[in-house]
């Protein structure tokens, strides 16, 4: 739901994870990478093979890209596991995908939950968002003999400059104005096509130009696939459609324009989000002696990196508290 008093970066997420529930993993935040799902297989095949009936807790949930790793591994039909987000929308989604689970929307930075309960406390691209201040929240919920696992943005890293690119991208399209002159373009041209005088439709065809020129430099630089490929489908939607508007419905296409002027905002908004939330290796460095504050010790603490690649995926981070 998108309460009217939530702050707007949460109504955001909000908006987000609803209208990703179909969508591939990776867009959701490099879930799907190869490294990634190792990390994964890897932790969650000690904590089964060492703890019966762990009790688990994933923070800054999403899409439930940890949880359904957990299931691939696990047999137990009733697992104690336990996820939180900020967004009311991830919880639903989670909840519907994972019935056995228990959801609670709640800040990373006061989860309302009992300290020292949880054998496996973990996060992926998640807990970095809240700052390190809710670190100090995932020690505190660890059981003795318990670890935190978590996977944060890496500055810099794979993710980190793809996110960058795609920041770099929807800006420079809508400081071009691309789509609010397409959306001129074709109210002229639709108009024009029922009889209207045509001056007004030539006049937003020169005014759309530098904009499609300016897209072309941006998929020219960036690739077709930046963003996701969105800016890409954007503009051959648009050449294709004008190829043939006198076979469009008006109010579909004008209202779709008008859609994307909102969407490429969203997008904008939480491109910037990830590239503001990854860590740099001094940032990485303070949330380690965090938890050795807390009294956890640490065995993992490095840049994931990939087999075939030089730039890190995410930063690994495991902690474990002595039993």
């Amino acid at each position: 739901m998108n309460e009217p008093n939530k702050p707007s970066e949460t109504r955001g997420w909000d908006t987000y994870w609803q209208g990703t529930r179909d969508k591939d993993s990776y867009a959701l935040g490099g879930a799907s990478h190869p490294a990634i799902t190792s990390f994964w297989d890897d932790t969650l095949s000690q904590i089964l093979a060492s703890t019966t009936n762990a009790r688990i807790l994933d923070i800054a949930t999403g899409s439930g890209a940890v949880i359904e790793k957990f299931f691939h591994h696990s047999t137990d039909a009733q697992p104690d596991i336990t996820c939180v987000d900020i967004s009311d929308a991830a919880i639903d989604g989670v909840r519907r995908r994972f019935p056995a689970i228990t959801g609670i929307v709640a800040d990373a930075r006061s989860i309302p939950l009992e300290s020292f309960r949880y054998d496996l406390v973990t996060s992926q691209f998640g807990i970095e968002y809240a700052g390190l201040d809710a670190l100090d929240e995932a020690a505190r919920l660890i059981a003795p003999g318990g670890t935190l696992a978590m996977l944060m943005h890496v500055r810099p890293g794979l993710i980190f400059d793809e996110c960058s690119a795609a920041l770099d991208a929807v800006q420079r399209t809508q400081k071009a104005e691309f789509v609010e002159r397409a959306l001129r373009f074709f109210e002229s041209g639709f108009a024009a096509v029922r009889g209207a005088d045509r001056a007004p439709y030539d006049q937003a065809a020169s005014d759309l130009n530098p904009a499609i020129e300016a897209v072309d430099t941006i998929l020219s630089e960036h690739g077709e696939h930046v963003a996701g490929g969105t800016i890409a489908k954007l503009y051959f939607d648009v050449e294709r459609i004008h190829t043939r508007i006198q076979t469009h419905d008006p109010d579909e296409v004008l209202e779709w324009l008008r859609t994307m002027v909102r969407e490429l905002a969203d997008y904008g908004e939480r491109m910037a989000s990830m590239c503001d939330a990854a860590i740099d290796e001094k940032a990485f460095g303070d949330a380690g002696e965090r938890l050795r504050k807390h009294g956890l010790t640490i065995a993992q603490g490095e840049p994931l990196l990939p087999v075939d690649g030089v730039l890190p995926v995410a930063w690994a981070l495991q902690a474990v508290r002595a039993g």
